[in-house]
């Protein structure tokens, strides 16, 4: 007797609703749902089998095939009917809906009947039959509308796969029928197709079964079952798909088609027997089916929050570096572990270890065995099977620190971009059973965003160290500045001695300039002792002695300068020797810019609520692209070895400080023109 493929459709449909059954039993928990559940795949499986047997024997339409077809269809309209009441679905249409229901039992009731007292041709079915099996396939394709249209929005979400599972299995039926109607036969091809068509119709039942938000049949698949279904349904898809190429050979194969037909399916069969001996194969068909069938092992929303608040916890008394560590060890309810971080280019070094035994003057190297594994796989290293299958992990050989450690579990790295930024090592949990793909990605996940606090931990201390040595240089080039100005003064009183030393004049002019640069010189002691170059206290300072006491600082130098003042008395509030010094520096520039015959004008006066100061010297000028561009532009200079390019940059910086504005206006070979805007203070 020939063994046909309608025999291995209904064969592979039995199996699967029998595991289904299976299944439902064990995780059965005295819901009533879960017993028309159970009876609609028992029933089912229980209908295949027949079927099986009919193509087995060659007789697809005897009494037992045709009768379990009735009896199937009367099990499922009792199932669809009575879980519209447990599902709570609202009913439409309550009175439409009864008389439905009770057309849909006495259908198959009545077919039934006249079955067993009329019997059957085992080639042709009566035409009343057929329309009674299509009315029976529309009446379903009715309930499993209703069930999915009625529904509320999360009932939609869970009953979704059920409704187009079984509509699937009516439309094939109402399509197996309506052709057997046609042409007053049915088509033996389309009967023998139908156990492929429900087997795959049920993958979408037992998505419903597994993606139920609201769990009301308690149902799980088990990972063993899903395994051994899926990998039966794979192997019949592979089985389909050799035959298809053993009939292509045979076609045009000529004189070798038989040679060339079955060294293709002994070559088929064997690859088959390789892939399904190989662990590997295996254990990817595990991790997708658990990726895309089960119930997550995790809730990702919690892990996630929890990690974040432990990363960003403003507590002082918990650093980082142990934060980090706990929140990951407590993900594997890990007893502690050890946190490393890149110490240089070089190096990885520890940092923070709880719960295991001191690892003291331990660096792993950047270029070793454990580092190049990390950072080339940026995979979780599980020690563990490390000793058991050592060839998983490519050429990884530990590290001795690494080796000696007791009850060491898992090796996590922590990623920052593309390089490895660190690892932590996490100790055997004393709960943990299993560790698989959820826990892997998991923890790389985690890894990552470890890394990148830690990163940015690193930054900011650097960037807070850098601006610190930012303040300590720019004081130090304030005070090396005024110092410069100081000797410089000194030196002209020095150079100028020589010629005017019995001029009682000069004398009390040079004691009066080196008791100022004392004067100036203390202040800059003070300034260093509090570490600042800010305007100090704010004092009342009357613009004509600021200006006076500029004129007399550089009346030593040439030209010398001019200064009209207006009789009102202006007040600001200002540092005044800072002051002093800043103005100082705009005529001190003018001096280096203009020739001993030259003008340099110091003016002041009230504009609006603002006192105007105006520095205007006939010196060598400058173009507007240099003022843009260079004029207060920190430690750019034109003075060659002798200035700092600092001068003009604290000097803006000063008065936009006190609340003014600083202008300049300048031609090329005709002079510069300085406007000083400070904000007038009325002294009470």
């Amino acid at each position: 007797m020939v063994l046909n493929i309608g025999f291995v459709g209904y064969t592979l449909c039995a199996v699967l609703f029998y595991a289904l059954c299976v299944q439902l039993l064990f995780q059965w928990r005295g819901r009533l749902n879960g017993v028309f559940f159970l009876g609609f795949s028992f029933i089912t499986a229980v209908w295949s089998s027949l079927n099986a047997y009919a193509a087995f024997i060659g007789n697809p339409f005897s009494f037992i095939a045709l009768s379990s077809e009735l009896i199937r269809n009367l099990v499922w309209i009792v199932f669809l009917t009575q879980f519209i009441y447990l599902q709570n679905v609202q009913h439409k249409q309550s009175q439409i809906l009864k008389y439905v229901s009770w057309l849909a039992y006495g259908i198959p009731c009545l077919l039934l009947v006249t079955l067993i007292f009329q019997g059957n041709n085992d080639d042709v079915l009566p035409w009343l039959t057929l329309l009674g099996y299509i009315c029976t396939a529309l009446i379903g394709l009715f309930f499993v509308d209703h069930i999915y249209r009625c529904a509320n929005e999360e009932q939609r979400k869970a009953l979704k796969y059920m409704c187009i599972g079984i509509g699937a299995m009516y439309l094939y039926s109402l399509y197996l029928y309506s052709d057997a109607l046609l042409y007053n036969q049915v088509d033996v091809q389309n009967w023998q197709a139908q156990g492929f068509v429900y087997s795959i119709a049920l993958i979408s039942i037992v998505l419903t079964l597994i993606r139920n938000p609201t769990n009301e049949s308690s149902v799980n698949i088990s990972q063993s079952i899903m395994f051994y279904s899926s990998a039966i349904v794979l192997t019949a898809v592979y089985l389909l798909i050799m035959a298809l190429g053993g009939y292509y050979l045979k076609q045009i194969g000529g004189e070798w088609s038989s040679i060339l037909s079955t060294i293709f399916v002994f070559a088929s069969l064997l690859l088959l027997l390789v892939l399904a001996s190989s662990s590997h194969v295996r254990a990817r068909i595990t991790v997708f089916i658990d990726k895309h069938f089960r119930d997550y092992k995790y809730d990702y929303r919690e892990q996630w929050l929890g990690l974040i608040r432990a990363l960003s916890s403003s507590n002082d008394d918990d650093k980082l570096e142990s934060r980090a560590l706990k929140a990951i060890t407590d993900m594997m309810n890990s007893p502690g572990g050890s946190l490393w971080v890149r110490k240089n280019q070089q190096q990885f070094a520890p940092i923070t270890q709880t719960g295991m035994s001191e690892i003291e003057n331990v660096l792993e190297s950047t270029d070793g065995s454990l580092a190049n594994y990390l950072e080339n796989w940026q995979w979780v290293v599980n020690l563990m099977e490390y000793q058991t299958e050592p060839e998983i992990y490519q050429e990884l050989e530990l590290p001795e620190w690494l080796s000696n450690q007791k009850d060491v579990w898992l090796v996590v790295p922590l990623m920052l971009q593309l390089k490895l930024y660190g690892f932590i090592v996490v100790l055997r949990s004393k709960s943990k059973k299993d560790f698989n793909w959820e826990d892997i990605d998991l923890l790389r996940t985690a890894g990552r965003q470890v890394a990148i606090h830690l990163a940015e931990q690193r930054s900011a201390m650097a960037l807070v160290q850098a601006r610190q040595f930012e303040a300590f240089n720019r004081f130090s080039a304030y005070v090396v500045h005024d110092l410069k100005n100081l000797v410089s003064q000194l030196a002209l009183v020095v150079k100028n001695a020589e010629k005017h030393q019995h001029n009682p004049e000069f004398m009390e002019d040079a004691i009066n300039t080196v008791d100022n640069a004392v004067d100036r010189m203390n202040r800059m002691l003070a300034q260093l002792r509090s570490g600042t170059t800010s305007q100090q206290s704010l004092e009342v300072t009357d613009l004509k002695a600021v200006l006076m006491s500029v004129v007399s600082d550089k009346s030593n130098g040439l030209p010398i300068p001019n200064l009209s003042h207006s009789e009102e008395s202006l007040f600001v509030q200002a540092n005044e020797v800072r002051l002093v010094s800043i103005i100082g520096h705009i005529v001190q520039n003018a001096q280096d810019a203009t020739d001993e015959n030259g003008d340099i004008n110091i003016s002041c006066e009230k504009s609006g609520e603002n006192a105007l100061i105006i520095v205007r010297d006939t010196g060598c000028g400058m173009d507007q692209a240099f003022i843009n561009e260079r004029l207060f532009k920190p430690f750019d200079t034109t003075k060659g070895l002798t200035g700092m390019g600092i001068g003009a940059h604290e000097t803006k910086a000063f008065i936009e400080e006190s609340g003014g504005s600083l202008t300049v206006e300048s031609i090329k070979n005709k002079g510069s023109v300085f406007y000083i805007k400070l904000p007038l203070f009325e002294p009470k």
